[in-house]
């Protein structure tokens, strides 16, 4: 029987799925981070036009999930060639207990 393998197959191909730990965003507030990259349009369990983010924080690369407008928007601000970049997670609340995140 042959195997998945063998058949050249790279379900990963053109994807950008940063193959490191995932971390909460909620873990990473009024930290400071080093972000290295990221993908658009991931759809989660959550919804579709997600965000993942590869940073490094406390020297260990992972990633995490974010529809936040106010980083996403910032994200696609920054130039590719000024990455990576250090920043800091923030939170905002909005409308009672909903709350957004930002980069400072």
């Amino acid at each position: 029987m042959k195997r998945f393998a063998d058949f050249g197959i790279d379900t990963l191909e053109n994807k950008r799925v940063f193959a490191v730990p995932v971390i909460s965003i909620e873990e990473l507030i009024n930290c400071e981070i080093e972000v290295l990259d990221y993908e658009t349009n991931i759809t989660t369990i959550h919804g579709p036009n997600r965000y993942i983010v590869k940073i490094k924080h406390e020297g260990k690369e992972q990633k995490f999930f974010t529809n936040a407008a106010p980083i996403k928007e910032a994200l696609d601000r920054v130039d590719k060639k000024d990455f990576p970049f250090m920043a800091t997670i923030k939170p905002q609340r909005y409308s009672g207990a909903k709350k957004t995140f930002y980069f400072t």
